[in-house]
C-alpha cells in the first residue's frame, strides 16, 4: 500500500464489531501528518474529534452494512491546511456474505480544482494575448499593403516611356516592383490568415462549382489554367470554404512550376456531417515544410502564411487537413474535411493522372 500516491486506509469490523483502523499507507501519513500509530485500531470518531469524526464514523457505518461502495465528498484537516477531499469506501465480504473489512481512498479534490482554475486563467490570458497579437497583425499589414501598392505604381510610372541606355536602371525599376509584388503577396497572405482566423461560423446552401468559378474568374483572369470544380449542392459555410479554396488554388497556380497547371476540386461526404474535399493539381508540388505543416507540424516561415490560415480556420472547425504527392509524383493532393451537408453531388470526373503530363 505504501507505493500507492494518493492515501489508502482499510478499516476492519472485528473483534470489537466497530469500524477500527488496521492499514493506513505513507500516502495518508505524508498528507495528513497524523501518524501509524495514532491511527491504527483506532475509529475515526477517535482519529477525527467532533462532528467530523461523526460524519466519517456514520460513512463507515452505511458502507458496511448496505455491503455497497459509496463515494462522498468531505473536509478534511490535512498537513497543508484543511482540504476538500473525495473519500470511495469499497466493502470486502467474507464467503458467508458478512462485510468486514472496507478499503478507503481519498483524492485531493482543492488541489484539482486549483490546478484546474489555474488551467482555465492561463487559456484565458492565452486567447486574450493572441487576440492582441492577431489585432495588431491586421491593423500593420493593412497599413502596410497601400505604400507597397504604392511602390508598384511608381515603378509602372518609371517604366513609362523610359529610355533605355543599358546602364542597369531598368532592371533597378523591376527589381523595385518585384519587390512590391512580393511585399503586397506577403501582406495580403497576412491578412488572409487574420481574416480566416476570426471568420463566423455560418451555413447555407450554395453551388460548389459556382463558388469555385468566382474564384477562378479573380485567379485566372486570362484563363491560362485548367481550373474545374464538381458540381456539387452543399449545405455549409460558403465564406469560409471560399477562403480554403481561394488559398488553395493560388497557391497551386503561384507554385505549378509551368505556363499551365490544371487544378480539380471535388467533394463526398464523409462521417457525422461532414465533407471530405479534396483539391488536385498536376504542378510542381508541396515542398517538404508544407506537406509537414498540413500534417500537423509547426509552422516556418517557408510553410506560408496562406497554409497558416487555412489550417487555422479548418481545425477551429473540428476539421482536419493533409497534403500528399500523388502515385504519379507528379503535382499535389491536399485533402480536408469540413463541417457540412451534401444536398447532391455529380458523377465525379476523371482522374488528374491522365493529365499529369
Amino acid at each position: 500500500m505504501d507505493s500507492i500516491g494518493n492515501p489508502v486506509f482499510v478499516l476492519d469490523l472485528r473483534p470489537s464489531n466497530w469500524l477500527q483502523y488496521i492499514a493506513w499507507n505513507q500516502a495518508a501519513v505524508d498528507r495528513s501528518a497524523i501518524p501509524r500509530e495514532d491511527v491504527i485500531g483506532k475509529t475515526a470518531l477517535e482519529v477525527y474529534p467532533g462532528r467530523l469524526g461523526r460524519i466519517a464514523y456514520e460513512r463507515h457505518a452505511m458502507v458496511a452494512k448496505s455491503g455497497k461502495a459509496d463515494s462522498y465528498e468531505i473536509a478534511l484537516p490535512l498537513k497543508v491546511g484543511e482540504r476538500t477531499v473525495r473519500t470511495t469506501l469499497t466493502p470486502l465480504s467474507e464467503p458467508d456474505g458478512q462485510v468486514r473489512k472496507l478499503v478507503g481512498s481519498t483524492v485531493d479534490l482543492s488541489s484539482e480544482r486549483e490546478q484546474h482554475q489555474n488551467r482555465i486563467q492561463a487559456s484565458a490570458e492565452i486567447t486574450a494575448l493572441t487576440s492582441e497579437m492577431e489585432q495588431f497583425i491586421s491593423m500593420a499589414a493593412h497599413d502596410l499593403r497601400s505604400p507597397m501598392l504604392n511602390v508598384q505604381n511608381i515603378a509602372f510610372m518609371l517604366r513609362e516611356d523610359f529610355e533605355d541606355l543599358g546602364d542597369g536602371k531598368l532592371e533597378l525599376i523591376d527589381l523595385l516592383e518585384n519587390v512590391g509584388v512580393q511585399a503586397t503577396s506577403l501582406i495580403t497572405d497576412v491578412l488572409s490568415y487574420a481574416r480566416a482566423t476570426n471568420a463566423q461560423a455560418r451555413q447555407s446552401v450554395f453551388g460548389l462549382e459556382e463558388l469555385c468559378a468566382n474564384i477562378f474568374v479573380v485567379l485566372d483572369p486570362q484563363n491560362k489554367h485548367e481550373l474545374s470544380a464538381v458540381q456539387a449542392e452543399l449545405f455549409s459555410d460558403d465564406i469560409a470554404l471560399q477562403i480554403i479554396l481561394r488559398n488553395l488554388v493560388d497557391n497551386a497556380i503561384k507554385h505549378a512550376g509551368k505556363e499551365s497547371v490544371d487544378v480539380r476540386i471535388s467533394v463526398r461526404e464523409g462521417a457525422e456531417e461532414y465533407l471530405e474535399f479534396e483539391v488536385r493539381d498536376n504542378g510542381r508540388g508541396f515542398d517538404d515544410p508544407a506537406i509537414v505543416f498540413l500534417g500537423g507540424g509547426k509552422f516556418r516561415a517557408e510553410s506560408g502564411f496562406g497554409l497558416l490560415g487555412i489550417r487555422r480556420l479548418i481545425n477551429s472547425r473540428g476539421g482536419a487537413i493533409s497534403a500528399e504527392a500523388p502515385e504519379t509524383g507528379v503535382g499535389s493532393i491536399v485533402r480536408f474535411t469540413f463541417p457540412g451537408k451534401a444536398v447532391s453531388i455529380a458523377a465525379p470526373k476523371s482522374d488528374l493522372a491522365s493529365a499529369a503530363t
